[in-house]
């Protein structure tokens, strides 16, 4: 069996010549979907920001100890 190995990104083409889709190797494909992640967590912390802050602002919040000392180390 005959494998192929991809230098750069190789494009998939419909019968007009459009491209529709696009090989990666591996090792770029993994690159991609963890920056797709890094992302989604930045996404995550920006819109959880501001109720954290203003619950600080509050002074809505519990130390570590005060929290263990309150639920109990489990």
């Amino acid at each position: 069996m005959k494998t192929a190995t991809l230098s750069a990104p190789q494009f998939v083409t419909d019968a007009k010549g459009r491209q529709v889709g696009v090989l990666l190797n591996l090792k770029a494909y993994q690159r991609l979907l963890e920056a797709q992640e890094e992302l989604e967590d930045i996404a995550a912390y920006d819109a959880a920001r501001p109720k954290v802050m203003a619950e600080l602002a509050k002074g809505d919040f519990m130390t570590i100890t005060e929290f263990i000392t309150k639920h109990g180390a489990k």
